[in-house]
C-alpha cells in the first residue's frame, strides 16, 4: 500500500487516472488531508462511496506514529515520532504571544557535525521523504485543534534541509500551495549551515520564504573548528552572495550566531561581525547555548550576551536575543537528538 503523503498532486491525478478513476479526485483528496487534515478515507464524504473503498484499499492516509510528547509551561511541545522503518525525529510546536511556530526536521541526524548541536552527534542516517516532512506539520495542527490564526513553520529541526533538496521542495510545493496546506511562504524560515549552490537554487524556487543562516563565529579558523561544512562552503563566498542577490530580495537575511561562553561571545567577536556583515541588509539573532549533556560547552554569563548584543545595536544592526523556549525538555535549538529522556 502506498503512503500518499508522498505523492504530488500531478503524481495522484496520473495514478488515479490509471485506476479509472477521475483526475479531478485529486484535487478532493488533497483538500481532505491537507485544508481539512482529516485522514480517515470513509469521512471524505464528497467522494463516491466505491471509490473511496478503492482509495483505502491503494492508499495509506495515517501519519508517523507519535511516541513520546512532552510540553514546559513556556508553551514548547516537542513530538517524538517514529518512522516506519524504526528511525525517530522530532519537531516542536512553540506557542507564541500570537501565534504558532512548528520547528519541522528534513533528516534523521544529520552529517554536518557542528560541535554545539546533539543532532550533529547523531551522525546522518537518512533523508526524509515528502511525506516524513508533511506528516510532521499536520500532526502538530492535530495538536491545536481549533486554532485559525497565524501559523510560523522553520525548517530548524534535525538535519540541514539544503541537503535534502528535491524532498523538501516537493513537501514546501505543498505546504505553500492553495489546494494543499496554503501557509504563505512569508511565514516560513529556512536554516542552513550554508551550502552556496543549494540557496542560490532555494532563493530561486522559493523567493518569498525567509533564509536564516548560521553564522556562529566571524573568524574563519574558529568557524571551521566550530562548523566542518565552512572547510568546504567558504563563508566570504557566502556573504559577498548575499550582499550581490541583495537588491532582489525579498527579505532580510537572519544571521544566526550560537553564542558559547569563552568560545565566541567576547566583544572582540561582535566587533568582528559587525565588520563581516556590513553591506547585508540583515538582522541578527543572538542564541546562548542550550546544554546537552554530551557536548563539553557552556552558556555564556547573561551579561557578557547584553554586551554584545548592545555593540551589535551600536553598530545598526537588528539584533534579537532568543533564550530559547523548551530547553528544560531539551526542544531548543541544538539539543533535538530524537530520543526519549529514558534513553
Amino acid at each position: 500500500m502506498k503512503w500518499i503523503y508522498d505523492l504530488t498532486i500531478e503524481q495522484l491525478k496520473e495514478e488515479l487516472t490509471t485506476a479509472g478513476i477521475k483526475k479531478f479526485t485529486a484535487s478532493q483528496i488533497f483538500q481532505w488531508l491537507y485544508e481539512k487534515n482529516i485522514r480517515d478515507i470513509d469521512a471524505w464524504s464528497n467522494i463516491a462511496k466505491p471509490t473511496r473503498a478503492a482509495l483505502a484499499k491503494q492508499y495509506d492516509a495515517s501519519l508517523n506514529k507519535i511516541i513520546d510528547t512532552k510540553e514546559d509551561p513556556s508553551g514548547a511541545k516537542k513530538i517524538l515520532f517514529e518512522l516506519n522503518d524504526g528511525y525517530r525525529i522530532e519537531a516542536v510546536l512553540i506557542k507564541e504571544k500570537d501565534h504558532y511556530t512548528f520547528c519541522i526536521s528534513t533528516q534523521v541526524g544529520c552529517a554536518l557535525n557542528c560541535r554545539f548541536c546533539a543532532t550533529g552527534r547523531m551522525g546522518f542516517k537518512r533523508n526524509l521523504s515528502p511525506g516524513e516532512i508533511l506528516s510532521q506539520v499536520l500532526s502538530l495542527e492535530k495538536e491545536i485543534p481549533g486554532y485559525t490564526g497565524k501559523m510560523n513553520i522553520v525548517l530548524m529541526g534535525m538535519g540541514e534541509p539544503l541537503m535534502n533538496y528535491e524532498n523538501l521542495k516537493q513537501a514546501l510545493d505543498i505546504i505553500t500551495s492553495e489546494k494543499g496546506i496554503g501557509i504563505s511562504p512569508r511565514n516560513i524560515t529556512l536554516s542552513t549551515a550554508g551550502i552556496l549552490e543549494k540557496i542560490r537554487r532555494f532563493e530561486k524556487d522559493f523567493p518569498r520564504v525567509k533564509i536564516s543562516f548560521s553564522l556562529n563565529a566571524p573568524e574563519t579558523v574558529l568557524r571551521e573548528a566550530l562548523m566542518p561544512i565552512s572547510r568546504k562552503e567558504k563563508l566570504p563566498d557566502i556573504l559577498d552572495y548575499f550582499r550581490a542577490a541583495a537588491a532582489d530580495r525579498k527579505h532580510r537575511i537572519t544571521f544566526e550566531y550560537v553564542l558559547i561562553k569563552g568560545v565566541n561571545d567576547s566583544l572582540e567577536h561582535a566587533r568582528l561581525t559587525s565588520n563581516l556583515l556590513r553591506g547585508i541588509p540583515c538582522k541578527i539573532n543572538l542564541i546562548p547555548f542550550n546544554p546537552n549533556d554530551s557536548i563539553d560547552f557552556e552558556t555564556p554569563d547573561p551579561g557578557d550576551v547584553e554586551i554584545f548584543s548592545d555593540y551589535l545595536h551600536s553598530k545598526g544592526y537588528t539584533v534579537i536575543t532568543r533564550w530559547s523556549k523548551g530547553r528544560d525538555i531539551k526542544s531548543a535549538c541544538g539539543q533535538l537528538a530524537g530520543e526519549r529522556d529514558d534513553e
